[in-house]
Formats: C-alpha cells, structure tokens, sequence
C-alpha cells in the first residue's frame, strides 16, 4: 500500500506540472519521468529546465507528507539531466516504451549520488549542463 501510494503521489505531481511532463517508467522502487518529449526542436530548453527542477522539488515536497510504514516521512533520491534521448518501444512478449541515452544515464547517476532528501532537507542533484540550460 506504501509503495502504491507513493507511485500515485508521483503521478500527481506529474499533472500539477503540466502536460510536457510524462512518466516514462516505474518499477520496484526507481520512478522515470522526462519533461519535453517530443516538443519541437525550438521549445524553450530554459523552460523544460526550470519545469523539471520545479517537479523534482514538488515530488520531494509531497512525497515527505506520505508516511512510511515505519511512521517515517518517505526520503527520496533524485537526479536530473538535460539533452537528447532515443525513444521507442522495446520488447517482443512485454512491450514498452522507454527512452535511452547519455542524458538517462547520467540523471540515473545524479540519483543514486544525490543526499537523501525530506521536507526539511531538499537535495535535487544534477550536472552543470542543466543549471546553464
């Protein structure tokens, strides 16, 4: 029920941001959201920036107020990247879609590197890259 919870939280976080933000994958306890696929080529970099900062913050926000079985506030890891990606389905039995590349990979890094985050102590870890976009 926890982790239900939390994934719904996610996904709510999600709709506040606006349609340029979608979820790309959950699974076990890892959550994929990208902002701007599939915009056009001259959409604002700048924007879909300061929008995926906005929903890492909103995301740590909200997932503080949902209590852990333990009573605990839920922590929360996150990294963020910006740049190209390749996107499709993948899988013949399980299709799905996903997106792959260097900007995937290193928001996955930034993640796992980042300081636990609750309400009280708010850590978004990402590259150079974003914070000049």
């Amino acid at each position: 029920q926890w982790l239900a919870k939390v994934f719904r939280t996610l996904d709510e976080c999600l709709s506040q941001v606006g349609p340029s933000a979608v979820k790309v994958e959950q699974y076990s306890k890892f959550y994929l959201a990208a902002i701007g696929i599939g915009s056009t080529p001259n959409a604002s970099t700048t924007n879909q920036a300061s929008l995926g900062v906005d929903l890492a913050l909103l995301m740590v926000q909200r997932l503080s107020e949902v209590l852990r079985p333990d009573g605990m506030p839920t922590s929360v890891q996150v990294g963020l990247s910006q740049g190209p990606v390749c996107a499709g389905v993948v899988g013949h039995r399980a299709p799905r879609y996903s997106i792959f590349g260097d900007t995937v990979n290193t928001a996955s890094r930034m993640a796992s590197s980042a300081l636990v985050s609750t309400l009280g102590t708010q850590f978004v870890h990402f590259p150079a890259s974003v914070r000049e976009g």
